[in-house]
């Protein structure tokens, strides 16, 4: 950062923003938040249990971390002021679900979050058509794991670091503050997913990250409050401009919308059930392990909710497109549609960014 950029932010968010980045360098959220059991509690589960008995790791340094945030006073008056506090507010709300593991405390962190979707997009999500994917599975986490390493290399993005773990419900994940990509050990891979992957996790979110280290605050790099749904709108466009996309991706991003509104009022054996009436087991689980995971008691009615973002951010991001909005701006670190990035730029308080090759050759940016 440029003291040409930081020289008009008050000393308190400066020392705010950092405090934070640390916390998020030091603590991997993933490993508390996922089950450390998954495959044997899937076992169980299959074999009659009313949930999987999932087992996570003890969040011991909880209570430890949110004092630490509330020492953490900020400037509300300058433009980055409650971006930052309400950031603050958000790392919290996920610390205090990782402590309680409580339908409550994940509940409240879904409201803080806008996180349940409104009747409009779920009414949108029934109409999408399943489309079913037969392309062969053909890799396995090792091989992703170096076709991401390549394509760092490729782009020059010395520091980060991609590594195959067991605890995490997704396939592949990207932690900016740590400089890391990880991959899910039980993950398997089709052909194209390559180049979706690449497109999706470096060219959006290991990209944006680095950019936002360029400006003034760190959070422009782990990300600004609502920039999440921006962030995986952007990526799941990516696929498409890697000409990589999943045939049915839109209606599996949808079903997980519906099923959010029914894991609020259903425990795991019944939402997994319910889900099975219009998609494959294997994808029920996937569904009903990410809306669960987190909490004790996955038999009890109770969501995590982060998952909207895909299926709404798809949308959001292709309205704002059609109404002008350009792909430039959202590469001046992890920002959302709705923050005024035009006005930051020309106060001088973001530098400009170059955007991923991808990008640029595609819209003749």
């Amino acid at each position: 950062m440029t003291l040409e950029l930081t020289e008009a932010i008050p000393e308190s968010i400066i020392r705010a923003d950092r405090a934070l980045h640390e916390l998020h360098r030091r603590v991997d959220i993933g490993a508390y938040l996922n089950p450390t059991n998954t495959q044997e509690a899937r076992k169980l589960f299959v074999e009659g249990a009313k949930a999987p008995p999932f087992e996570y790791s003890d969040a011991n340094w909880v209570n430890t971390e949110i004092e630490l945030l509330q020492t953490l006073k900020v400037d509300k008056g300058h433009p980055f002021g409650e971006l930052l506090a309400s950031s603050i507010r958000g790392t919290a709300h996920m610390f205090l679900a990782l402590r309680d593991r409580t339908p409550g405390a994940f509940g409240r962190l879904a409201a803080l979050n806008d996180w349940i979707p409104s009747e409009e997009v779920v009414q949108a999500a029934e109409k999408e058509i399943p489309i079913k994917d037969d392309a062969p599975f053909v890799f396995g986490a090792p091989d992703m794991k170096l076709e991401l390493e390549r394509a760092l290399t490729k782009r020059n993005y010395e520091h980060w670091t991609v590594e195959i773990t067991s605890v995490m419900a997704a396939r592949v994940s990207v932690d900016s503050a740590k400089h890391r990509i990880k991959v899910n050990a039980a993950a398997r891979f089709r052909e194209r997913d390559v180049s979706k992957l690449v497109a999706h996790e470096i060219d959006v979110h290991v990209t944006r990250g680095k950019n936002g280290e360029g400006q003034p605050l760190h959070i422009f790099s782990t990300g600004l409050p609502g920039s999440l749904e921006t962030e995986e709108g952007l990526a799941i466009y990516s696929e498409e401009l890697s000409r990589a996309s999943t045939p049915g991706g839109g209606w599996r991003r949808g079903l997980v919308c519906r099923s959010i509104i029914w894991a609020q009022e259903m425990g795991f054996r019944d939402l997994f059930n319910r889900i099975s009436e219009v998609a494959e087991p294997g994808l029920a689980w996937g569904i009903s392990v990410r809306l669960k995971r987190g909490l004790r008691d996955p038999s009890l009615p109770g969501v995590f909710a982060k998952d909207v973002v895909y299926y709404r951010g798809e949308r959001r991001l292709a309205s704002w497109l059609q109404g002008g909005g350009r792909i430039s701006t959202l590469y001046v670190g992890k920002v959302g549609l709705e923050h005024p990035v035009n006005e930051w730029l020309d106060a001088g308080l973001l530098s400009h960014c170059e955007v991923p090759e991808l990008f640029s050759r595609n819209l003749g940016l």
